[in-house]
């Protein structure tokens, strides 16, 4: 993903062209990641582009939950175990009011 600083928004034409030939920009504040910047067509729907990245990032979230669940075991867990782990946790709650 092509980068770009975030003092370089100071920058709106040249902002502009990059966005258009580039597509995606990974915006950065003191090299590290902060947004990602999409490119905007003719005729896109914006709130489409908004929601079709909400779904991916939904997917991944779900996508490391399975990841972390196979590491740690708990993927094989039968609906009785996981049952009972909600009551402690529920317990456990209520204790600590």
């Amino acid at each position: 993903m092509n980068l770009i600083a975030i003092k370089d928004l100071k920058q709106p034409r040249r902002l502009k062209e990059r966005l258009t030939a580039e597509k995606e920009l990974l915006l950065t504040s003191d090299g590290k990641p902060v947004a990602v910047l999409v490119d905007v067509g003719p005729g896109e729907d914006p709130e489409e582009i908004i929601q079709a990245i909400r779904d991916s990032r939904s997917r991944l979230a779900l996508a490391h939950a399975r990841a972390a669940a196979r590491k740690a075991g708990t993927s094989a867990m039968s609906m009785r175990d996981i049952e009972r782990e909600i009551a402690a946790a529920r317990r456990e709650g209520r204790a600590s009011r």
